[in-house]
């Protein structure tokens, strides 16, 4: 059985929009992941903010999985329940922009990018003396300017 050609199936398919694709789909579920882990957090937030390291006493853990969530439990205290629940919206906006470009819309990009910046800017507003990740910076920028290579491709 010979294998479908996608080029057949549908006739705006392109091979230069795989890279496209895959982007979107890293998006998806990097933006879509986050989204729930923040929104989670935030609509929880007391509980949450009720949870110490003590409490994890009776978990076998080492001492840098330790670390890892003494860092999560202050970041957690100091950001406040507005802080995961503005990240979540503006997740919630970049998937939302990313399956716009999916769907070749123009439109997705300014609010893929907005999001993003201000996902940037958040942690600076929120948690008093925040260190911005440069590695973060990076790679929202490798994905923004990725996706205004396809905008003279997209609608």
């Amino acid at each position: 059985m010979p294998e479908p050609n996608p080029s057949q199936e549908n006739p705006n398919y392109e091979p230069s929009l795989r890279f496209l694709k895959v982007l979107c789909i890293l998006t998806f579920a990097g933006s879509g992941l986050y989204a729930l882990i923040f929104g989670i957090i935030g609509i929880f937030y007391s509980f949450f903010q009720s949870l110490t390291p003590a409490y994890f006493e009776d978990y076998s853990l080492n001492e840098e999985r330790l670390n890892v969530l003494k860092e999560s439990m202050n970041m957690i205290h100091a950001g406040g329940r507005y802080y995961f629940l503005v990240n979540a919206l503006m997740f919630t906006l970049s998937f939302n922009g990313a399956y716009q470009m999916w769907n070749l819309r123009k439109s997705g990009f300014p609010i893929y990018t907005i999001s993003q910046i201000l996902l940037l800017i958040t942690p600076m507003i929120f948690i008093k003396g925040f260190q911005m990740p440069w590695m973060n910076v990076l790679l929202t920028a490798m994905f923004i300017f990725s996706y205004a290579g396809y905008l003279k491709k997209m609608n």
